[in-house]
């Protein structure tokens, strides 16, 4: 049976996780984009979202207030990345939007 504790731990699990597959696609989308002079603005949020992704891999639940600031950037970038018609960027958007609601569940 799972109780208000453990429920809280496998959502803290699960964005953990997230934000871990969020970051790599970023950083890959990042080093994809920078090839191109058009996509600074995506390489740029993409490299902010990666960072903050990090952030929360580092604070495992010790910081409510990073969650917030990662949905953020994740809308952000994914925002951007809808913009492209790549595969790249198709992927990189579709992940943030899920850490991005992983990130929203904790920010509550």
């Amino acid at each position: 049976m799972e109780t208000k504790e453990t429920g809280n731990k496998n959502t803290l699990n699960n964005c953990v996780d997230l934000c871990r597959k969020c970051a790599d696609e970023c950083k890959s989308c990042a080093e994809h984009c920078n090839t191109m002079p058009s996509m600074k603005n995506c390489m740029n949020l993409c490299g902010e979202c990666a960072e903050i992704c990090n952030e929360v891999i580092a604070a495992n639940g010790q910081s409510t207030d990073i969650y917030k600031k990662c949905a953020d950037a994740c809308n952000a970038c994914a925002v951007e990345c809808e913009k492209h018609d790549n595969e790249h960027c198709t992927s990189c958007a579709q992940i943030c939007r899920e850490c991005e609601k992983a990130c929203n569940e904790l920010a509550k």
